[in-house]
This record gives C-alpha cells, sequence and structure tokens, in this order.
C-alpha cells in the first residue's frame, strides 16, 4: 500500500473503523453463577446486578462493592442483607435508608452512624432503640415494629412518606464526603484532590470522574470501573490494572499505552483497536513493528489533528446504546426530539402488551406469598409486565419485604433520582450563609448546610 492511499485511508475512515465488527454487549468478569449481570467483575451467585464487583448473593442492585445478600440497593459498599437502601456503607440488615453507615437492624435512616434498631432516624450517633429520633426502651420499640407490619407493602408505604416527611425536617450536608481531602463533587470516599467527580471510592487526583472506584489516580473525564487505574483520559467503562489509556472504552486487565481502543483485553501500546487479546503495536487491528508502530501513531494523530478528531472521545452518534437506554439519559434527560437533534439513536418503545396472566397492581398481593413460583405482575407505572423469580421472591421473604410494584428500570431510576444528578449548584449553607456547591437543587426541599459545620453540628 502505497504511503499516500494509507494516509487517506487514516483521515477518512479512522473513527468509523469499527462500523462492521461484532460487539460484545455483556461484560461479567471472574463471575459464578451470575445471569443478567453486565459491567461487573468477581462477584458470585447474583441476579440482575450491574456496575457490581466482589459480591454475592445479590439481586437487583446497582453499583455495588463488597455486598452480600442485599436486594434493590443502589451505590453500596461492605453491607450485608440489604433491602431498597441507597449509598449505604457497612451496614447489616438496614432497608430503605439513605445516607447512613456502620448502621445495624434498622429501618428508614436518613444520615444515621453506628446505629442499631431505629427506625424512622435522621442525623443519629451512636443510637439504639429510638424511633423518629425519640429514645425507646427495648419493649417499646419491640412492641412498635411488630404494629408496623412492614412485610405490608400499604403500611410501609406509609411510613416511607412519614420517615420522607421527617427527613426534611432537619439539616442534610451539602455532599456525601467520607474520609476526603480537598474535594468536591457527591459521593467521594477515601479520596483526595478529587473535583467536581460523583460517586468515586479510594480517588486521587481526578477531574470530571464518575463511578470510579479502587485505586484511580491521576485521571481526567473518566467513567466507570477504575481497580487500580492511572493517567487515564476521556475513556469509559476500563479497569482493572490499566495504564495510560487515551479515548477508549471497554478496555480491561492490564491494558496499557491505548489510544482510541475498543474491547481489548491485555494489550499494550495499540492505537484505533477492536476487540483484541493480548496484543502490541497494533493500529486499526493490524499488527506492526515496535518501529514502524512509533512512526506511523505520530502521522495519525496529525491526520486526525486536521479533521478534528483528535483529542476527544468517540462521538456520541456512534453508540451502541440508544440513548433513551444508557446511563447519560438518567443523569442528563432528553426528550427524544432533542436526541434525534443531536443525532444520538433513540429507541421507540413497543406498545404495551397484554401479558394475559399477569397481575394488575390492585391484584399484587399486599405481602410476600408463601408459595416459591415466578409471578408476572404488571407495573403501576407503565403497566408494563414484569417477572419476579422464586430466588427473589425467598428474598423478599426472608427481609419481610413487600413485592415490588414497579419493573426493575423505573425502580433504580427512583433511586438514581434520590442519589442526585451530576450537576453542582450553586447555594448558601442554611446555617451560615456560606456558598456552597450542591447536587441539591434550590428548588429541593431540604435544609441543607456546609459539611462541615454539619459534622461539627453532629460529629458526637
Amino acid at each position: 500500500v502505497s504511503k499516500d492511499s494509507e494516509e487517506r485511508r487514516w483521515s477518512i475512515t479512522f473513527l468509523k473503523s469499527d462500523q462492521n465488527i461484532f460487539l460484545s454487549l455483556i461484560i461479567s468478569l471472574y463471575a459464578e453463577n451470575c445471569d443478567f449481570c453486565n459491567n461487573c467483575s468477581d462477584n458470585k451467585n447474583c441476579y440482575l446486578i450491574f456496575n457490581t464487583r466482589r459480591s454475592e448473593d445479590c439481586i437487583s442492585c446497582e453499583r455495588m462493592v463488597g455486598c452480600r445478600d442485599s436486594i434493590d440497593c443502589m451505590d453500596m459498599s461492605d453491607s450485608e442483607l440489604c433491602f431498597d437502601c441507597v449509598s449505604c456503607n457497612r451496614c447489616y440488615n438496614v432497608q430503605s435508608s439513605r445516607e447512613s453507615d456502620d448502621c445495624q437492624e434498622s429501618m428508614f435512616l436518613m444520615n444515621c452512624r453506628s446505629c442499631t434498631d431505629c427506625f424512622g432516624c435522621v442525623n443519629l450517633r451512636h443510637k439504639r432503640f429510638c424511633i423518629f429520633n425519640e429514645q425507646k426502651t427495648e419493649q417499646e420499640y419491640r412492641t412498635f415494629l411488630t404494629e408496623a407490619k412492614m412485610s405490608s407493602f400499604v403500611a410501609r408505604s406509609i411510613w416511607q412518606q412519614k420517615a420522607e416527611a421527617f427527613w426534611q425536617r432537619h439539616p442534610r450536608p451539602h455532599a456525601v464526603l467520607n474520609m476526603v481531602e480537598d474535594v468536591s463533587g457527591n459521593l467521594l470516599f477515601e479520596c483526595r484532590d478529587v473535583h467536581d467527580s460523583f460517586l468515586v471510592r479510594k480517588g486521587e487526583h481526578l477531574h470530571y470522574c464518575s463511578f470510579v472506584f479502587d485505586n484511580v489516580r491521576n485521571a481526567c473525564d473518566y467513567t466507570a470501573y477504575g481497580d487500580q487505574a492511572e493517567l487515564v483520559y476521556e475513556t469509559a467503562r476500563c479497569g482493572n490494572q490499566i495504564f495510560r489509556l487515551l479515548f477508549s472504552h471497554y478496555c480491561y486487565e492490564s491494558c496499557s499505552e491505548l489510544q482510541y481502543c475498543s474491547f481489548c483485553t491485555g494489550c499494550r501500546q495499540c492505537f484505533g483497536c477492536i476487540g483484541l487479546r493480548k496484543k502490541q503495536y497494533c493500529i486499526l487491528n493490524k499488527q506492526y513493528t515496535k518501529e514502524k508502530y512509533e512512526a506511523l501513531v505520530p502521522q495519525i494523530i496529525k491526520h486526525m489533528r486536521a479533521a478534528g478528531e483528535w483529542g476527544e472521545f468517540f462521538p456520541m452518534q456512534d453508540s451502541i446504546f440508544a440513548y433513551n437506554h444508557s446511563m447519560a439519559h438518567r443523569y442528563f434527560p432528553m426528550s427524544k426530539e432533542e436526541a434525534c437533534a443531536h443525532g444520538l439513536p433513540w429507541y421507540e418503545e413497543k406498545p404495551v402488551a397484554n401479558a394475559g396472566n399477569a397481575l394488575a397492581p390492585e391484584q399484587i398481593p399486599d405481602s410476600v406469598p408463601s408459595e416459591d413460583t415466578t409471578m408476572l405482575l404488571n407495573s403501576a407505572s407503565s403497566a408494563r409486565a414484569f417477572s419476579v423469580t422464586a430466588q427473589e421472591l425467598r428474598r423478599y421473604r426472608k427481609l419481610e419485604a413487600p413485592l415490588p410494584r414497579l419493573t426493575y428500570d423505573e425502580r433504580m431510576e427512583k433511586r438514581a433520582g434520590i442519589i442526585g444528578g451530576m450537576t453542582l449548584f450553586d447555594r448558601t449553607c442554611a446555617k451560615t450563609g456560606k456558598p456552597i456547591r450542591t447536587t441539591i437543587p434550590p428548588e429541593a426541599p431540604w435544609i441543607v448546610w456546609d459539611k462541615e459545620v454539619y459534622e461539627e453540628e453532629f460529629s458526637s
């Protein structure tokens, strides 16, 4: 191939080079008995989980790290036997709680620490047998819990409303930050010098990163995964001992010095490749010598700069997912018209089919039935049919939790709304008047305090 024809090929086809290649849309590394799981690693006996690592016996969860025997939870770590919890850490047998750590045997907690046998509480520390922040005797607490009938969907819904109304009468911190130094964003744990970032665990020197965890350093514009990642830029869904990855996605397991690569495993010094395993010095999936590779890459970058392609992630228009079926839509929603105006793919929802034997919302049992059989239910929101497996029934029954009334996606959308988006709003601390930047919108019905002021008030 002549030099001129090779240069024309680079400038015309580079960012379109993966259009006719079959891709794996299911990524589950080192999994054992994990059905319907994606973007996961090191899990066992899980069902319908996503973006989860080192977890076991979890069902219908997202973004879990080191969790066990939990169902319908989001953004949890090192927790066990939890139900309907969001952003809790090191909890045991906790239900319907938010942003609470080191708690046990409790329900409807908000911003609590080291509490046991508490119900409907907010901002408590090292308490036991409290109901809506009031101290009770053990007998009073046990009697209340029995009479509350938490296995009933109707009763639990009423208590949920009461708890949320109670929470909103108390201050909350402007961000969830734990063991951090010099940070901005939300849901940051064990981080230092991390800015405008969201849901990061064990990160250092990061900007504009989200959903990354377990020792991520020196990265910018990096979304999802981590696990020993360093020098990463404009990259998504890559992790597991990666180093110096630029403009790439879905690359795993000791990848290093990749640019514009996708779905590669264990590769080094590759440019514009897709679907390779343990390769080195490849360009557009073609093998080169080290000398040829190092000579060609600067030429390709020169052509990409001239075309305005260099330095940016792959175009959104080439996404393998429809925008309304992506994580982006959850945190940056667009209407169909807006998405199409940007040239983004959109999935047309099919008309709701009559599932025949699916139970209408008003027919769903108030408590979990005793039979272990798959149930077909209609969503109370969309009327779409969804199944509850025998495995799920056993877990709900074990936790004395009611059956869901919404599909998995609808339940997770609600939990994502609890966490908040990835936009930082300018507000003032309700206690001191100090300017703060928070994901809590100004119109939200919360009393928001600066995190430092909040900790001074509630640390003991």
